[in-house]
């Protein structure tokens, strides 16, 4: 059967949401907080008694079995066939794929794996015939799969896939976990570069593809040498097929079409069914599932080894109260986030454990609202850069003068004021006259929204409900957590701003970080590093020892580097990074001490601060002009000669906004000069020839971080109303 809903209790104590294990607290670290609503047993069994799955495996079989006439996938039609090299075009036409229908595929190309792997056609020819082919994921913390099984096939090899969101990306992500395989997510937007590094960091011996990779595969392949095969998921021309196909014999690969593929997995002597092989006990949780790649901060990104076991516990843990998972099957979800990311992917996982229909967006982030007119979404995911956008566009149309602005703005006060007193979000006049309109921007349907992979500001979080009336919900994870630790409950005023209320496979301490001002012993909330433990906690580092050791303890905490604190309702809030590694509101990291270091090589700066912030998607800088270069930069920009010596007025005279354009033009030589990442450029600056004050420095000469942050707080402010005032 499907994962069965659970709801909250009847008798649920919204001011003791999570609490503390007596006698865990220790000299350095605050007690380890657990759920308080829902009990860790209810990963093994429902209320009912009924057992819970134990794999992915089982959960899709389970919801497939019982629905399989129901839409699993909903994509938009493409009009024209596609090119290799080149995006699909999409029409307002839609096609759907049920359970069962993607049931059938999965085998297919489950046992065509199999298959390929069977008859060697996935060895390199280099390798000897008594060494394993392809290379099992090895991983010391959990058993490898290198035995071959009385059906022929061996299994724990890696399967790359490198594609937008689409339905053949979870075809194969749902074989892998069919048939014992692990499967590895390149990223769409990271270009050649990382997927050649992930290539051969698993390795991978085959790869799928959407056909506007496939030339970029051919010319990386030579220096990938586990390469063996690679899987085109589009049909491509009998033209260009040839082309394709002789380029990829010379370099000794195999070229396939995804839907021969799965013909050719359906012939009786390659077929195989699902699940355990003859020579098996079942598919066992605790084996690899999934090898997902951070983003990186600097340098190449690390390979989470995550276990059935962690996703399918992460999973479960996240279906506990959450109604709209279950309300009823063929619920609508929006699928733009990327899938190669682990919230996409945790989010979908959950959404098959509910029966629902994941509806595929077109991929093009502007059509993205027309995306949600032709699906009508009732779920809607996002990250705190498109719920900070939503918030200023609706910010801007209130602050519009006559009637429309002053209509929008008493609408909002008065559902701020029932939600604030009552918890809730409709109101029967204004929800008719004024947001249905903000609601049919995303399809007029949604019932429920989602934040995770940044902070969420608390006045964003409000706006949303206020504005959609629907429930807003906030949640904390990472990829070496399966996205999941905590999420909130939608009707709870006081978890505005906050991740709320612990998954029940986590329990959670903090850590203290004495150098930044954060401890347990904190007034009024306990603060410091969040540190988590639990049946979704990643295994470590693949062949990454070092950085496994840093990031895991001896007793099975993950250190996070987010700081963090309880409230008095046991609610979990994030409020900074241990490290100068901060997470912007897109959720892309960036390293302020690295990129300080590139932009400060300019002899202007005598003293350079890159600030960055979790609500924001900017960089923004402080920067001390030496003054003799500034009297220069303020002649040629604005024709005024100012001594180096008259600093009052030469302090004046640069934070003209045409100087500060020119500073933040010199930014953007740099960044292209350096090849830094687009998120990674500054975009606003406060440029001051007064120098820091000692209060902000160290002893040893380094700016004080969080107290700079603090003492140009009004500074930077207005740095980034400009930058989100030029967006608009």
């Amino acid at each position: 059967m499907p994962v069965t809903y659970t709801p909250y209790p009847k008798d649920l104590n919204l001011n003791q949401q999570d609490i503390p294990i007596p006698g865990s607290e220790t000299a350095t670290t605050s007690a380890a907080y657990v759920s308080a609503v829902f009990d860790p047993s209810l990963l093994q069994v429902d209320l009912d008694g009924n057992p819970r799955p134990k794999t992915l495996f089982e959960i899709f079989e389970n919801t497939a079995n019982e629905f399989p006439n129901v839409p699993l996938f909903r994509s938009r039609v493409v009009l024209k066939p596609t090119k290799a090299g080149e995006a699909p075009t999409f029409g307002n036409g839609t096609v759907d794929a049920s359970y069962g229908e993607i049931q059938h595929r999965r085998n297919a190309v489950g046992s065509a794996l199999l298959a390929l792997e069977r008859l060697g056609r996935l060895r390199n020819p280099n390798t000897p015939a008594d060494q394993p082919s392809p290379p099992e994921i090895v991983a010391e913390a959990l058993p490898a799969w290198g035995d071959r099984l009385k059906g022929g096939a061996r299994r724990g090899w890696a399967v790359g896939v490198w594609s937008r969101n689409r339905e053949e990306w979870q075809i194969v992500d749902l074989a892998t976990q069919a048939y014992g395989l692990v499967s590895v997510s390149l990223y769409e937007t990271l270009g050649p570069n990382t997927t050649e590094f992930i290539t051969n960091h698993c390795p991978l011996p085959i790869i799928f593809a959407s056909s506007n990779h496939l030339v970029d595969l051919l010319k990386l392949a030579p220096r990938c040498p586990s390469l063996r095969a690679i899987v085109s998921m589009d049909r491509i021309s009998a033209g260009e097929r040839d082309v394709l196909s002789q380029w990829a014999t010379s370099l000794g690969l195999l070229l396939l079409d995804m839907a021969d593929l799965e013909e050719w997995g359906l012939e009786p002597g390659n077929y195989l069914p699902p699940g355990p092989l003859e020579g098996e006990n079942d598919l066992d949780s605790n084996r690899v599932a999934t090898i997902s790649y951070t983003s990186g901060t600097t340098g190449n990104p690390k390979g989470v080894i995550l276990s059935n076991w962690n996703m399918t516990s992460a999973t479960l843990s996240q279906s506990l109260g959450g109604d709209v998972f279950f309300s009823k099957p063929g619920w609508r979800f929006m699928s733009y986030l990327p899938l190669s990311h682990i919230y996409e992917r945790f989010l979908q996982i959950l959404v098959i454990a509910g029966g629902g229909t994941v509806c595929f967006s077109c991929g093009d982030t502007t059509k993205l609202l027309e995306d949600a007119q032709i699906f009508k979404p009732h779920f809607f995911p996002g990250v705190p850069r498109v719920w900070n956008r939503v918030h200023a566009a609706i910010s801007v149309q209130m602050d519009t003068p006559g009637l429309k602005g002053a209509l929008l703005r008493q609408a909002i006060a008065a559902k701020r004021a029932n939600w604030r007193e009552h918890g809730q979000v409709t109101h029967r006049i204004y929800d008719t006259l004024v947001f249905s309109k903000v609601r049919a921007l995303l399809g007029g349907q949604v019932r429920y929204m989602s934040s995770g992979s940044a902070p969420l500001s608390g006045a964003v979080h409000e706006l949303l409900k206020l504005c959609f009336s629907c429930d807003v919900v906030q949640g904390y994870g990472l990829t070496e957590t399966v996205g999941a630790c905590s999420k909130g409950i939608a009707w709870d005023v006081g978890a505005t701003g906050t991740c709320g209320l612990l998954t029940n496979c986590n329990e959670v301490m903090l850590a203290d970080v004495a150098e930044m001002g954060y401890t347990h012993k904190d007034s009024p909330n306990p603060r410091g590093e969040v540190c988590i433990r639990g049946d979704n906690i990643f295994h470590g580092y693949l062949h990454d020892p070092e950085n496994t050791a840093k990031a895991l303890d001896k007793d099975g905490w993950f250190h996070t580097g987010d700081i963090g604190e309880f409230d008095s309702a046991g609610r979990l809030k994030i409020i900074d990074r241990v490290k100068n590694v901060v997470k912007l509101s897109q959720g892309e990291y960036v390293a302020l001490e690295k990129l300080e270091g590139i932009y400060a090589l300019n002899a202007l700066f005598a003293a350079l601060l890159v600030h960055a912030d979790s609500l924001r998607s900017s960089l923004v800088a402080i920067a001390v002009l030496d003054p003799a270069l500034a009297s220069k930069l303020v002649h040629d920009v604005l024709g005024q000669k100012i001594s180096p010596e008259d600093l009052k007025a030469l302090d004046q005279a640069v934070k003209d906004e045409k100087v500060r354009d020119r500073i933040v033009a010199g930014f953007a030589q740099v960044a292209k000069k350096n090849k830094l990442n687009g998120f990674e450029h500054i975009r606003g600056v406060f440029p001051t020839i007064l120098p820091f004050e000692d209060d902000l420095m160290t002893p040893t000469q380094k700016i004080k971080r969080n107290v700079a942050a603090k003492f140009f707080e009004k500074e930077i402010d207005e740095i980034y109303n400009k930058i989100e005032g030029s967006k608009l």
